[in-house]
């Protein structure tokens, strides 16, 4: 006769051993699966980082100066695909020092000090995952600083007088004018005529002691009766080169020569001589650095045959009214402003 407690017992101890034996099962099942299913995912991540990499190729950017005058140092550059943010550098003793993570095109440096030089670079930059992902720096962009009202030197023959004695008012505080009548470029670079601290000096040298930021000629109209400008051309060089030792960093503009009307009297040159002499300022301009050609003035003072304007004529065809003497110095002054914020 079979004892039915003993049998309870065995059925019971059966079904403890097969549950232990499902637990232990099922632990291990769950133990393979997790460790597949994070092998798929790390594969997965690897592909997704690996594919990610070849379409985060980024661009360098090219950096663009905008603005360069103190606390105000702008650079900008063009989106560049597939970024997400972009890290500015500034060189500092030879070392680049991250001084910026923006999202935006554009920075500006509102910590850049008046007549210093910086060099700046931008890094593209982008995150995937646990991945950071950068461009090559794009080219160093060396920048020397302006002071946001630069000492000015206007300098000349008649023109620049009148300046001082019809438009003196116009002129401000940061300009100063150095002229004498009748003189020629070799004038300006050779003639004693300036008395400055018991020294008698020539109107460049007189410049060189100011140590300008800026000097301004309006000078080469008493010689432009000559065809040739190889004269005039290689005393601007020579003068050009005596400011640059003074300050290797002076900015140098060459004004246009200004028309003269059609009754013109005969000390002055005609239009023709003066168009070709301004074609060779332009070109010295064009060729050296740090020299620039301006003859927007003359659309002031220039009417549509290419004459000196009625109302800018002072009475001998050559010579500038006071109104116009006021107009060609406040446009000056702008394309001045305009020279300091822009390139």
């Amino acid at each position: 006769m079979i004892n039915t407690k003993t049998f309870k017992m065995t059925n019971r101890f059966k079904t403890l051993i097969i549950l232990f034996f499902l637990i232990i099962y099922s632990l291990f099942a769950v133990g393979i699966n997790q460790a597949v299913i994070k092998a798929y995912d790390t594969q997965t991540a690897n592909k997704e980082i690996e594919a990610n990499s070849s379409v985060l190729h980024l661009e360098k950017p090219k950096v663009e100066i905008k603005t360069r005058y103190e606390k105000n140092v702008k650079l900008s550059w063009k989106k560049v695909e597939n970024a997400k943010y972009y890290i500015v550098y500034r060189a500092k003793k030879n070392k680049y020092i991250k001084i910026k993570e923006t999202k935006k095109t554009s920075f500006v440096d509102k910590k850049a000090k008046k007549r210093k030089t910086y060099k700046y670079k931008v890094v593209a930059a982008a995150k995937t995952l646990n991945a950071e992902y950068k461009s090559k720096a794009s080219k160093v962009k060396k920048v020397y600083v302006r002071p946001k009202k630069p000492l000015t030197i206007i300098c000349g023959e008649c023109f620049v007088e009148g300046m001082g004695i019809y438009a003196k008012s116009y002129v401000p505080d940061n300009y100063r004018l150095v002229y004498k009548v009748g003189i020629s470029t070799y004038g300006l670079l050779n003639t004693n005529y300036i008395n400055y601290k018991g020294m008698t000096l020539t109107a460049v040298e007189r410049i060189a002691y100011y140590r300008p930021d800026r000097v301004i000629f309006l000078d080469g109209m008493n010689e432009a009766g000559n065809w040739n400008t190889n004269n005039t051309i290689n005393n601007y060089k020579k003068m050009i080169q005596l400011l640059k030792k003074a300050n290797p960093n002076v900015e140098i503009v060459l004004l246009a020569l200004p028309p003269v009307a059609a009754n013109h009297v005969s000390g002055f040159a005609g239009n023709k001589n003066i168009n070709h002499y301004n074609k060779a300022y332009k070109y010295l301009a064009d060729h050296t650095e740090n020299v620039y050609y301006y003859s927007g003035y003359r659309k002031l003072i220039t009417d549509k045959n290419g004459y000196l304007k009625s109302y800018a004529n002072g009475g001998d065809g050559g010579h500038w009214s006071y109104q116009a003497t006021v107009d060609v110095v406040n446009d000056i002054k702008k394309y001045s402003n305009k020279l300091t914020k822009g390139k």
